[in-house]
């Protein structure tokens, strides 16, 4: 296939142009179209509008192919070869022919209503990249935790490993099979495990109907301890996501007495969001405060502490 500088080169030959004209018409130096027509460098994307509309041809012609199928070409081998190298390949060329199109349409230059229907197959090109990427890095991800539970049973990886199942389109076996072994062992980690997957899938009333009526997880919650206060935690998060914020309030007692700095962040921050929503403003500005202090004492990068401090200020 030509490259853009033989394309260009073609096109000054066809129509009698030298390059110090073309040069001219971009304020470049004459140097600069030579390098570009030996394969030395390529034109930057704000320039391809303009060096379209001096030879009278669309952003397409330049590149000798359409920019759509071209597009699909660079997505289809990421879809084949699955590799870090390809992935980039196809996202800079995504970027830049949506970059090209912006730059024509902020020129008004060409068919606008063509460029903009070009723009977004491009943008669906670019969702389909990225859903094929979060795809391959989950089941890495995936295969990573496996080994690590394998070798530490640690809660964390447990709980990240329901996580990358259900970004994989396991959760409704696994959600089996996390009630299977709580019925089977019932303890405060299978417990745990079955309230994250409740979560993950968003049953929500589920997983505080248990907390109401079953007499097994009520035997493992009371009375709150250290032990068992990950159980209040999850419960807390569920009665905000049900907006219930008296069972909020009354989980959170046990989080606030037996929890880590982490836990309690959670639950004040769960406390903020239906303070705000219900108008509550006097308590929502003190479990602010609550949060600004608490924020000081956990063991966080300045990146996270910059974003979580203005997440606060927002509420």
């Amino acid at each position: 296939m030509m490259t853009i500088g033989e394309k260009i080169a073609m096109l000054r030959r066809e129509r009698n142009i030298t390059q110090t004209q073309l040069a001219e018409h971009l304020h470049l130096v004459p140097q600069t179209i030579s390098k570009w027509e030996v394969g030395n460098g390529t034109p930057e994307i704000s320039l391809l509008p303009g060096i379209a509309a001096f030879f009278g041809v669309s952003i397409d012609d330049l590149f000798g192919v359409s920019s759509l199928a071209h597009a699909w070409d660079v997505v289809m081998k990421y879809s084949v070869l699955r590799d870090d190298k390809s992935f980039q390949e196809a996202e800079e060329c995504l970027k830049s022919q949506i970059q090209t199109i912006d730059a024509s349409l902020d020129r008004e230059m060409g068919d606008r209503e063509g460029l903009e229907l070009e723009r977004i197959e491009l943008e669906g090109l670019q969702m389909h990249l990225l859903l094929q990427q979060s795809w391959e890095s989950a089941k890495r991800a995936l295969e990573i935790a496996e080994s690590l539970i394998q070798r530490t049973q640690k809660m964390p990886y447990r709980l990240q490993r329901l996580q990358l199942r259900s970004m994989l389109g396991y959760s409704r076996r696994d959600l089996l099979e996390c009630e299977a072994a709580f019925r089977e062992a019932p303890g405060v980690d299978t417990l745990q495990v079955y309230f994250e997957m409740l979560s993950l899938v968003q049953n929500y009333e589920k997983l505080l109907d248990l907390y109401h009526t079953d007499r097994d997880v009520a035997a493992l919650m009371r009375p709150a301890s250290e032990g068992n206060v990950k159980l209040w935690v999850q419960c807390a998060s569920a009665a905000r996501q049900l907006k219930d914020l008296e069972l909020t309030e009354s989980c959170g007692e046990a989080v606030m007495k037996y929890g880590t700095a982490d836990d309690r962040y959670e639950l004040l921050w769960n406390l903020a969001v239906l303070y705000k929503e219900k108008g509550m403003d006097q308590k929502g500005m003190e479990a602010k405060e609550q949060l600004r202090s608490l924020l000081k004492e956990l063991a966080v990068n300045s990146y996270w502490y910059e974003h979580n401090r203005h997440a606060i200020e927002q509420l």
